[in-house]
Order: structure tokens, then sequence, then C-alpha cells
């Protein structure tokens, strides 16, 4: 960082109150590889071309992307990439070559009715852990799934509690 933080400060019935924070960071010529993979024939607009997963994203380049923009969905059991940035045709070639690269299940769905994201199925729940889970920071660990729980029929057909840790905090604590 080059430059400390600065405040933004708020006037009226909200001054004291933080709205943001900035920083500023160096620039470096290696970035251009980066900048080159979204911007397309120099023009100034973000874009996603087919590859892009297949051929840059990495386990843990997959983590970090969840750390940032996923999110476990009230049900505790699917994950949603925001996405909204793409459109709906940049969205399906991230989903399908996330499908194709991780042999997830993923789609596109609509998003606050004019946006699209991508949903992972709960049944990618546990491949998905073992992919970004020696990547996880602790602090975005909440991203990943409780354990599931399970009800068994024993031989003696009495019931019992079996956990499940198939998408599991606890080898992240370890």
């Amino acid at each position: 960082m080059v430059e400390p933080g600065k405040r933004i400060e708020l006037r009226g019935d909200r001054k004291g109150k933080l709205k943001s924070l900035w920083f500023k960071t160096f620039s470096h010529s290696s970035f251009t590889e980066i900048w080159n993979l979204f911007y397309i024939n120099g023009l100034n607009k973000k874009s996603i071309q087919k590859g892009l997963v297949l051929n840059h994203l990495s386990d843990r380049g997959l983590a970090y992307w969840i750390m940032c923009d996923g999110s476990l969905q009230n049900d505790k059991k699917t994950m949603i990439l925001h996405t909204q940035s793409f459109s709906f045709e940049e969205n399906l070639i991230l989903s399908n070559e996330l499908n194709k690269k991780f042999n997830f299940k993923t789609k596109v769905i609509s998003h606050k009715v004019k946006y699209s994201v991508i949903k992972f199925d709960s049944k990618d729940s546990s491949n998905l852990k073992n992919l970004i889970k020696p990547f996880m920071h602790l602090s975005l660990a909440y991203k990943i799934p409780p354990p599931t729980l399970a009800l068994l029929r024993s031989k003696g057909g009495s019931d019992r509690l079996i956990l499940f840790y198939s998408i599991s905090l606890f080898p992240l604590l370890r």
C-alpha cells in the first residue's frame, strides 16, 4: 500500500459515521497479463472469453474467488458466486467451464430479476470443499456450509443420528 486508507466523513444525521475506506497500491507491469485476460482488444470494457476458467483458474484461484464473491445461501447447502457484473452469456461461459474443469453442476440463475449469478448445486459441496479447503482463510470459513445431519437406520431398526462432515469447518480449524 502506498498511501494509508482515508475516511470519508458524513454530515448531517450520519455525522461521525464511516462511509468508506480506500487506499492506493503500486501498479506493476506483471499485472498487465491479468488485465489482458479481461479487457480484450484494448476495449475499456471487461468481458469474459472462452477458456478463461479452463486455462487460468486453479484450485487456489477458485478459493480466492469464493472468499471474495461467494455466499452461502440460507439453506446452508448451496453457494452463489456473485457474478452480476457479467452478462448472462458470460455467466454461461463461466458456469460451463467450472463444470467441465472441476466436475461441478453449476448453473446460471436470475438474481434480483435483472442480474445473473452462478449457483453451485448442494451435491457439489463435498467436491468444492475439498478443492478450496487448503486455501481458505479462517476468517472466511463461514462461507463453507456446516456439517450435514443425516438420520440412518441401524440393523436393529432403531434410528441413530450420524453427523457427516461432508462440508465442515472443523478440518479448517486443525
